[in-house]
């Protein structure tokens, strides 16, 4: 029974629109009756019964979710007491309406309860959708430069995409599983399941794990209807937590996966400052400034003092263009009577080249701007706190410190504790920046299967590097193939490419699989019904492999029905028919597996002779579980190949699924989903 009382309160968001329109319907009847010089006393009367009866049902729902959810106290109190006093106060319209009492009583009672009705619906807004639903976003003056080379990764990336996609429902007014998201404390207490972060292990922190299960389980986060995170943000929180779930330190940004990933979530940098004015650019002429545009598609300038002396009044004049300058040149001025303080200020600043000027080490210290990637400090003599405080900032990229320290010793412990960032010697090779060039991009990429042959052709970057590939798998290198015009393949291949480049790094590489089948499935009949989404058409003979993101659009999902799913598919299986021709020697399953998401390759493939309208066994594997990547979240695809005779003419394939998740998952003894994005012939 209370199982149904509990039931019955969730459809307190549902009816709870039914007064509130009808109300004001009915307030808009009252008011144009007076203007129209109609009588639509009785409408008015019967919206007034209606709201005042769905404000009583709308009550007593509220309160039974009241006494089962897991809101604020103070917050849903305060809902409630209102929600009350806006019936009763509905009650009273109608009361004053039937005893037909004067137009100014009745329009002030109508007025009051609008009132009690607008303040109501904000605190229930704000118990489920926080106390900031409303709030106006906030807009930037200026666009500022975010520099890439270190991120606080749980401030800049796993904060704000748990903000947006999953505080709405746990926060401080409103946690559901008792679970809050809106700080490091309550995450790391999890809860009322326990943690929900287990370090360095994706799959088995829920935090991720829900994230991926199919759409309509009723464990998947958010729930169907929500607003859901995509492949690059659930990728950046499985990275985060096997990396070790930190939530206080930088993270370096090299070339590896996580990195892309995170550069892929960051908004870009912006490129865009308004002009300097015209007059101020003059005037720093005249003051011997020698001025250069970066690029002719920015606003942002170069600047080097180019006079023998340089006076306060010089530096202050570049107050006036701070915003847009993003390199600047002091290299031989004696700084050691200038007051630096207004340059942190230079917000765009990221190369300085204080080379020969006496700078005071304290004064760099403080007056560095924080978008410094490239500092030039050479021949200053320079406190060991200056190299301190450039080992921590996270933001500087590469220090040329030539000639500021004497002891060797000293010099080789800074430069081992910096990572390479601070350097001591000077070369002109030191001063050049590598450009890493872009990865390859293939037209038609998706296209992966051919028949007879198929011709790759690569969509060649800005930059006009060389490409160079392979076609057995090889990491390509400086004496690999050149690409120079489509790459025709005539059988399954494996290919690598890279782009190279004089004075730039290497690109990653792209592979890709590419498969010769031997024909087309053209009549395949299918027996089983895959599962909503996961139910599209003709994903199974395309010819076009999936991705690893089963929510790709080329995969079926299937799901054995039971008493908490609503899967149309009873078995859980792939039961399909189809003919094949004397060329086809063998049949291939492409199948997916990703444990954390409930998601395992099938236990047996059975194939059946049905040439002569009977159902013969000729080939059956047993899938062994050692196959499914078992405590590790990855998605992984696997081919499954099963031999066929050389007469038969029509067969019908079995692809039978897990149907209990195994002992130690999750969600052990539940069926496990069976994803299958095509069927080849070989």
């Amino acid at each position: 029974m209370e199982e149904i009382i509990k039931y019955l309160g969730n459809f307190h968001p549902v009816v709870l629109h039914l007064p509130i329109g009808a109300f004001l319907f009915t307030f808009l009847l009252f008011l144009s009756q007076r203007f129209l010089k109609s009588n639509f006393d009785p409408a008015i009367r019967l919206g007034l019964l209606f709201s005042f009866i769905t404000s009583i049902i709308t009550s007593i729902f509220g309160y039974i979710l009241r006494s089962f959810g897991e809101y604020d106290a103070t917050l849903v109190d305060r809902h409630m007491w209102l929600a009350l006093a806006t019936t009763l106060m509905i009650g009273i319209v109608m009361y004053l309406h039937k005893k037909q009492r004067s137009f100014n009583q009745i329009l002030s009672c109508f007025i009051l309860s609008t009132v009690f009705l607008t303040v109501t619906g904000h605190n229930g807004g704000s118990l489920t959708h926080g106390k900031d639903y409303l709030k106006l976003p906030t807009i930037d003056a200026k666009i500022s430069v975010i520099n890439y080379d270190s991120i606080h990764v749980f401030n800049q990336v796993i904060s704000p995409i748990l903000d947006s996609k999953c505080v709405k429902c746990h926060n401080a007014s409103k946690s559901k599983g008792s679970l809050m998201l809106s700080s490091v404390n309550k995450i790391q207490l999890g809860g009322e399941r326990g943690q929900i972060i287990k370090s360095s292990s994706s799959i088995n922190s829920r935090l991720y794990t829900y994230l991926n299960l199919p759409i309509d389980d009723k464990m998947h986060m958010p729930p169907d209807g929500n607003s859901q995170l995509n492949e690059n943000e659930k990728e950046l929180i499985r990275m985060w937590i096997d990396e070790g779930a930190n939530f206080y330190s930088y993270r370096k940004i090299n070339n590896d996966n996580f990195s892309n990933e995170i550069i892929n979530y960051l908004p870009k940098r912006s490129n865009y400052v308004d002009p300097p004015r015209k007059k101020d650019l003059i005037k720093l002429v005249e003051g011997n400034f020698r001025i250069e545009r970066v690029s002719y598609k920015s606003n942002f300038i170069d600047v080097k003092f180019t006079g023998k002396t340089f006076k306060q009044n010089d530096f202050n004049s570049l107050g006036k263009v701070d915003e847009n300058i993003q390199r600047l040149d002091f290299s031989g001025i004696n700084l050691s009577q200038i007051s630096l303080n207004k340059l942190r200020s230079f917000e765009n600043l990221n190369y300085l080249n204080l080379n020969n000027t006496s700078i005071n080490s304290d004064d760099l210290i403080r007056f560095l701007p924080e978008s410094i990637t490239t500092l030039i400090i050479s021949n200053n003599d320079l406190k060991l706190n200056v190299f301190e405080y450039l080992i921590s900032n996270p933001n500087i990229k590469r220090v040329f410190a030539y000639n500021t320290i004497n002891d060797k010793e000293t010099v080789k412990q800074i430069a081992n504790n910096s990572n390479n960032k601070i350097f001591f010697g000077i070369s002109l090779e030191e001063f050049a920046s590598n450009i890493p060039l872009r990865i390859p991009t293939i037209k038609f990429e998706s296209k992966t299967l051919f028949s007879d042959s198929l011709q790759v052709e690569i969509i060649k970057d800005i930059s006009n590097p060389t490409y160079r590939y392979s076609l057995d798998g090889e990491e390509p290198d400086s004496l690999s193939l050149i690409y120079k015009n489509p790459i025709t393949i005539k059988k399954s291949s494996k290919l690598k490419i890279k782009a190279f480049k004089k004075g730039s790094f290497t690109s990653p590489t792209k592979e890709i699989n590419y498969l010769k089948v031997a024909d087309k499935i053209y009549d395949l009949k299918l027996y089983s019904f895959p599962t909503e989404p996961y139910d599209g058409d003709n994903f199974l003979t395309d010819n076009q492999l999936g991705t690893n993101n089963f929510g790709d659009g080329n995969w079926y999902g299937f799901l054995k029905s039971t008493p908490k799913n609503s899967s149309k598919n009873s078995l859980g299986d792939l039961i399909a028919e189809f003919s094949i021709s004397d060329e086809v020697k063998e049949i291939g399953i492409s199948c997916l597996t990703a444990y954390g998401a409930y998601i395992l390759y099938p236990t047996r493939i059975q194939l059946y002779d049905i040439s002569n309208n009977e159902e013969k066994i000729i080939y059956s594997q047993e899938i062994k579980d050692d196959d499914n990547i078992k405590y590790n979240s990855v998605f992984q695809k696997k081919i499954f190949k099963i031999p066929v005779k050389s007469n038969v003419s029509k067969v019908k394939l079995k692809v039978i699924s897990n149907k209990k998740l195994p002992v130690g998952h999750p969600a052990e003894g539940e069926p496990a989903w069976l994803f299958v994005d095509e069927i080849l012939l070989f």
